[in-house]
């Protein structure tokens, strides 16, 4: 039920009536026009269904950490962490942050599951984007996100991660030793791998935005050689101007159920930016569930 607040300019959702309201209204796409008068309250400002569509994937990569979805003034406002996060355009913010929405860019960006079969479209760079999602979902500083961290072992290796993609991470394993056991191209990968980095603060090159490094969310796994091949579009910039244009037959990765493995259990691949980097994965499930619910359902909608 929907619970009115002691402000009457506030309504609260639960995050589970939420998602039914949200994959009512995905069916209701397909053509049918009514929807539920209170779902309307949700979606009047996106004739597209993206904005439901991007709180949608947020509830179902992180529902259980997200404590309550409420509408204030026509704001929408996710509590995480007993912190409330405003959800502008995409872009994840504090109270103080909102009033400078403009300055930043959206967390959300379109994402391709399965084989990469072309160089990726330009992207804006550098992107700007807020922390304040991130510091309440995961730690706002090093010792409260190493507090919440696993030492985990990973493919002969052992990784410092974040809790929340601990089990995640574990099946991506389970499934790469699986393709493993019939792929000699897999079975090279993993006796090839170097080094793995995980957890470290840092902030990602040319931007002021913390890497998913600094919060136990992301994997570089190192091989012992690149074979001679692109791995980083900013190592690659060094020589080559127009780097972007590089085929894909000359940049390395992993192998394709390798990438699969990772993409199935919530995890990106950096090879498929713009400014690539083939050696990242990075815990986004978000940005998976986007692709399923908006980028493959109703842009085919939208032309149709």
């Amino acid at each position: 039920m929907i619970i009115l607040g002691k402000n009457p300019g506030t309504r609260y959702f639960t995050p589970g009536l939420l998602k039914i309201y949200l994959i009512i209204y995905l069916i209701l796409l397909s053509g049918v026009n009514a929807f539920p008068t209170d779902f309307a309250v949700l979606r009047k400002r996106s004739k597209s269904g993206r904005e439901t569509a991007e709180i949608y994937a947020l509830l179902k990569a992180y529902g259980d950490l997200i404590e309550r979805v409420k509408i204030v003034d026509d704001e929408i406002i996710l509590t995480v962490g007993g912190k409330d996060i405003y959800y502008k355009d995409g872009k994840m913010l504090s109270k103080d942050n909102l009033a400078h929405h403009a300055d930043f860019n959206s967390i959300f960006y379109q994402y391709r599951p399965g084989p990469l079969k072309e160089i990726p479209s330009p992207v804006e760079f550098p992107a700007h984007r807020a922390s304040d999602f991130l510091d309440a979902l995961i730690g706002p500083t090093e010792g409260v996100i190493r507090a919440s961290s696993r030492w985990v072992p990973f493919l002969g290796r052992r990784v410092f991660i974040h809790r929340i993609c601990v089990e995640p991470l574990k099946k991506v394993e389970a499934r790469i030793q699986e393709c493993a056991g019939s792929s000699i191209e897999v079975q090279e990968f993993i006796s090839q791998i170097y080094i793995v980095y995980s957890m470290k603060r840092k902030t990602i090159a040319g931007t002021d935005n913390l890497s998913y490094h600094s919060y136990g969310l992301a994997l570089d796994l190192i091989p012992k050689s690149y074979n001679g091949k692109n791995v980083y579009w900013r190592w690659s910039s060094v020589l080559y101007p127009d780097w972007e244009n590089i085929p894909l037959s000359r940049r390395w990765h992993p192998p394709d159920e390798v990438i699969q493995a990772f993409e199935e259990n919530g995890f990106v691949w950096g090879g498929k930016w713009y400014y690539f980097d083939t050696v990242h994965f990075e815990y986004r499930p978000e940005i998976l569930h986007l692709s399923e619910t908006y980028f493959d359902f109703a842009l085919t909608y939208e032309k149709n």
